[in-house]
């Protein structure tokens, strides 16, 4: 997950636990501190490109011969 910070004052949060780290108004943020951001409505979801897949239909089959019996 990406976003972007939106905050005025930046985003403050403990990423490791023991240090405070400052995020500055429009840093773009990723993981779980964007998670974070976004709950706490300091950041807002920017969009992050998957890589497309191309959908393939299945192979069209005949039906088998039928032989005489």
């Amino acid at each position: 997950m990406r976003a972007k910070i939106t905050a005025k004052e930046g985003y403050r949060c403990c990423p490791e636990g023991h240090s405070e780290v400052l995020f500055k108004f429009g840093e773009t943020v990723f993981g779980h501190i964007a998670e974070w951001a976004v709950a706490d409505r300091a950041a807002s979801r920017t969009f992050d490109p998957v890589a497309e897949t191309k959908v393939t239909a299945p192979t069209e089959t005949k039906a088998k011969r039928k032989g005489k019996k």
